[in-house]
């Protein structure tokens, strides 16, 4: 039975409410039949079953909806404070009339338990509904009891303990005879646990483990529609991320606490990448904590681009709700939803990295008006051709404005310590000053600076290895932190012919005009030459955050988060 009448909320489903015009068109057709008011068997509806599955298999589209996620820390509040505090959240989301329209609901990483804390989770295969269950924590038995009351599937981040040793884990225990894994757990409409992952490329995350090899985590959906889920850091590894892609899953949960870095890595631009170039939907969702660099929420459909995506100058909690196309109806509607971005001065709030880009092969754009500029970079044999159209503000003096570099580069970087991997790239990005190592540096909240670039078309084209260790994506950002959407632009890959192994041209236009450009790019991660960073870290390592963020811009957060 497909008719809803979703838009009334569990805790309020005798108090009656005015649903909406699409509940009111499912509630339609059985009462017109059985000539009923439509409200009484609404209401009688809601007294068998409190919600009704939203989508089916033959529906070209699902309704998802992902969680920006951010909880004020107490000076003093215990580990188990806190947790009771977020799982209080959390649950409040699940239950709110915001998320009546969702057929699947996805929580950020990082933001509900601790260590000490921690939840036995139950195996997938056993089929267990934790709801109600004692040996389950509170954090896995609520949570269940809520996507059975709602009849939603949930996918949540947590620290999960687990006995050890497992079967076929050789490694020394801890002296407490627990692991410690950052894990989704995944339920679905009656609170089963019907997939578990347990994060496998860590990045400095005290005191947790990793599995001995990278698991493939997947789950089906009674709306057709099966997922696969990984977490933050994963995505920037060939396993299990890209794998999930290769097994043909075409819709994924991003679970993520990311710190953006400029000029390639901030969360929203490279999540509308990995969805693009993979031709996926991507559930993104993020902690929220802008002044230690996390933030990033999004839906992304593919060539489609972003559905909806946000990036926060200010810590949020809120569930943002999309229509998500089939990838089995590709003549499905694409539904927007614009979102209000930060300004460049609120953005500037928001703590950003800054890449290794200091080795990058170089060439300054010239501050020459209405140009049209042909040029390549070359790092050693790798080369990038670019073609640009542009025009340049005159009377400049005395005033800030971002300048930029045409940049080439073919060789490894390291992700803050905790792993390294090579990075192949043909980019423009933007500099703050002339000097060089003002490039990937915004202007401050209080620094005036005029647009003074404008580019109405530009082409970059470089040949790229093709081969499953090589993975490359389109990769833009402007000023407010966000992508482009995908219609100013065109990518293109196409065989190389003649060469020893096989490569290909791939080609990144941008088709209008803008004055806001940060960054665009062609960008490439090359796998070969580095081990995973889950193979290097089994036990887990000292924050990364006391590294990458000072004191005093992470407000005492530090010792209570993890980074991706």
């Amino acid at each position: 039975m497909t008719t809803s009448c979703h838009q009334f909320p569990i805790d309020q489903q005798l108090k009656r409410r005015s649903p909406s015009p699409r509940s009111r068109a499912r509630c339609a057709h059985p009462y017109a039949a059985m000539n009923k008011p439509p409200v009484l068997f609404c209401i009688l509806l809601l007294l068998v079953a409190p919600s009704i599955q939203i989508s089916t298999p033959g529906d070209p589209h699902y309704w998802a909806g992902v969680v920006e996620f951010s909880s004020d820390r107490v000076d003093g509040e215990t580990a188990e404070t806190s947790t009771t505090n977020r799982l209080a959240q959390y649950l409040s989301i699940i239950n709110s009339p915001e998320a009546d329209a969702t057929d699947v609901l996805a929580f950020p990483e990082g933001t509900l338990n601790r260590v000490a804390t921690a939840s036995f989770v139950p195996h997938p295969k056993d089929a267990i509904a934790p709801c109600n269950i004692l040996e389950y924590e509170p954090v896995i038995r609520d949570i269940s009891c809520a996507a059975r009351n709602r009849k939603k599937y949930v996918v949540i981040n947590l620290t999960e303990k687990a006995r050890c040793p497992e079967a076929g884990d050789v490694r020394p225990c801890s002296a407490d005879g627990l692991y410690h894994f950052n894990t989704n757990v995944a339920f679905d409409r009656e609170g089963v646990v019907v997939s578990r992952y347990r994060k496998f490329n860590l990045f400095g995350e005290a005191g947790i483990n990793t599995t001995v090899y990278p698991e493939m985590a997947s789950f089906e959906t009674d709306f057709g529609v099966k997922f696969g889920h990984f977490i933050c850091f994963d995505l920037m590894f060939n396993e299990p991320a890209l794998e999930l892609v290769r097994l043909g899953i075409t819709d994924f949960i991003f679970p993520t606490m990311w710190f953006s870095e400029l000029p390639f890595l901030t969360a929203a631009q490279i999540q509308q990448g990995w969805a693009f170039s993979n031709n996926v939907n991507l559930l993104a969702a993020g902690a929220s904590f802008p002044g230690v660099g996390s933030t990033g929420t999004g839906i992304y459909s593919g060539r489609h681009g972003e559905l909806t995506t946000v990036m926060n100058h200010e810590p949020q909690t809120k569930l943002y709700v999309a229509q998500v196309p089939k990838m089995t109806f590709p003549n499905a509607a694409i539904n927007k939803i614009p979102q209000t971005k930060g300004t460049p001065a609120q953005m500037a709030k928001l703590y950003l990295k800054r890449d290794q880009i200091d080795k990058y092969a170089t060439k300054d754009l010239p501050m020459t008006s209405n140009a049209l500029l042909q040029d390549t970079v070359c790092y050693e044999s790798h080369c990038c051709n670019f073609t640009i159209n542009y025009s340049v503000k005159p009377n400049l003096q005395n005033t800030n404005y971002y300048r930029y570099k045409l940049v080439a580069y073919d060789a490894g970087r390291t992700f803050d310590g905790f792993a390294d991997g090579q990075i192949t790239t043909c980019a423009i990005f933007a500099c703050s000053s002339a000097n060089y190592t003002d490039c990937s540096r915004r202007f401050s909240a209080t620094e005036a600076y005029d647009e003074a670039v404008t580019f109405n078309t530009i082409t970059i084209q470089a040949k790229f290895a093709n081969n499953d260790e090589t993975f490359v994506l389109p990769n833009n950002v402007d000023t407010s932190i966000v992508p482009f959407d995908v219609s100013e632009t065109e990518y293109t890959v196409v065989p190389s012919v003649g060469d020893p192994t096989p490569h290909n041209i791939v080609t990144y236009k941008l088709t209008r005009a803008h004055s806001d450009l940060y960054t665009f790019a062609i960008w490439a991660r090359k796998f070969e030459q580095y081990a995973s960073a889950g193979a290097a870290n089994p036990v887990g390592l000292f924050s990364a955050l006391v590294l990458i963020v000072s004191a005093a811009a992470m407000g005492g957060l530090a010792k209570n988060l993890w980074q991706c």
